[in-house]
């Protein structure tokens, strides 16, 4: 008959007591998940012209720091330059708007000379009448034309001076200038890329990770991130930017986009991290 002794209650609840903590500690680790991603520049841009021409001038080179406005690149703009020129001067022209202004005046006045002769004598026949009164309304109207003239060539200078600046490529954000994909002196077409520059202020990580590992996630949250740099991996703290509304049906999974502030330069955009996800 088998006699129990005094410590083999104390071995099971040991042994129970051990179970339940190692049970614990599984459930912590079950209730995080890992997923893996890629960092992105916060604006990634390819530069082009609307226009076709050649490149006469690169204002800064590969690497360079830039700010948003800054002119980076110039095509041949002398032929639009001239144009440009020869608009204003036409707009700014008044000559004969003037001339045809004291035209009127002069008009009016004989006709109010000749009108009044007409009522006191009518030494001045009523057909002579006629023609100072459609003399006078000629040179109105031919003020009216002008005016309206005017404003045509003031609107197509400001046209000449669009399409002038269309030849200059400006940068739409602070950051730097990645590559050129045209030197000076080639040609290229519109909308051919002539430039690629990024914000690396800001970056995003993006991931697709599995639908019910992500269901609860949503816009604004902080996650924990570990990304590349060097040859180590370093801690990163963001907020959740988007959520894709709908998961992809082929691969099950959903794609986040979380946004991190990259002030110091540490990561460059396009190595590779991780995001932990706390499971709800």
């Amino acid at each position: 008959m088998y006699l129990p002794n005094k410590n083999s209650g104390m071995k099971m609840r040991g042994g129970l007591f051990a179970v339940l903590l190692a049970g614990a500690a599984c459930s912590t680790v079950q209730a995080q998940t890992t997923a893996a991603g890629v960092t992105e520049p916060f604006m990634d841009v390819t530069l082009s012209a609307t226009v076709a021409g050649t490149v006469e001038k690169r204002l800064v080179k590969e690497g360079d720091a830039i700010k948003v406005g800054q002119v980076l690149l110039e095509m041949k703009k002398r032929q639009e330059e001239l144009e440009v020129k020869r608009r204003k001067l036409i707009a700014d022209s008044k000559a004969e708007l003037q001339a045809a202004e004291a035209r009127v005046v002069t008009v009016k006045t004989d006709l109010d000379s000749t009108r009044k002769l007409f009522e006191a004598t009518k030494s001045i026949s009523k057909d002579d009448l006629a023609k100072k009164e459609l003399e006078f309304q000629l040179s109105v109207a031919e003020v009216d034309r002008l005016k309206m003239t005017e404003d045509r060539e003031v609107i197509e200078a400001d046209m000449a001076a669009e399409l002038m600046k269309d030849r200059v490529i400006t940068s739409p954000v602070t950051g730097h200038v990645v590559e050129f994909f045209r030197q000076v002196g080639e040609d290229c077409k519109a909308q051919e890329p002539l430039m690629r520059v990024v914000d690396t202020r800001q970056f995003y990580f993006i991931s697709n990770v599995e639908a019910k590992a992500g269901y609860n996630l949503k816009n604004g949250d902080t996650v924990q991130l570990q990304i590349e740099a060097g040859s180590k991996m370093i801690p990163v703290t963001g907020k959740i930017s988007f959520v894709s509304p709908v998961v992809d049906p082929a691969s099950g999974l959903l794609k986040i986009k979380v946004l991190c502030d990259n002030a110091n330069g540490q990561v460059k955009p396009g190595v590779a991290g991780t995001m932990q996800i706390n499971a709800q």
